[in-house]
């Protein structure tokens, strides 16, 4: 089970930072001009996550002790990421959106719970 969470795990990670790579390169970040420090905290935030999620997947993947707890906290700031995301386009009324941020939503939350189960 370690290792399926933990190759998904890494998938989200690359996906994460791989969205908004594409975002920044093709000029799909307004807040860049109308709010830069916002958004320049929001992109550390968004950045670590995604280096967190690929971490834990990889140290799932190589069965570190501590795997499991980093991937606790990793998916807990995916959560809170995609919540986050899915109400910001839904006020554009990308519904399209909205739809994949709430599969990834519970994506991780079914992939926390079969971890702590396997850990408890």
């Amino acid at each position: 089970m370690k290792k399926v969470i933990g190759s998904i795990s890494v998938i989200i990670g690359i996906s994460i930072i791989g969205l908004w790579v594409m975002l920044l390169l093709t000029d799909n970040v307004p807040e860049l001009v109308t709010a830069p420090i916002s958004i320049t905290f929001h992109l550390i935030a968004e950045f670590s996550m995604g280096a967190l999620m690929m971490i834990s997947g990889i140290a799932l993947l190589c069965k570190a002790k501590w795997s499991p707890w980093l991937f606790v906290l990793s998916s807990g700031l995916v959560i809170y990421a995609v919540v986050n995301s899915a109400g910001y386009y839904g006020q554009a009324s990308n519904w399209a959106m909205v739809g994949m941020f709430m599969g990834l939503l519970v994506v991780t939350v079914v992939l926390d719970v079969l971890l702590i189960k396997s850990e408890v």
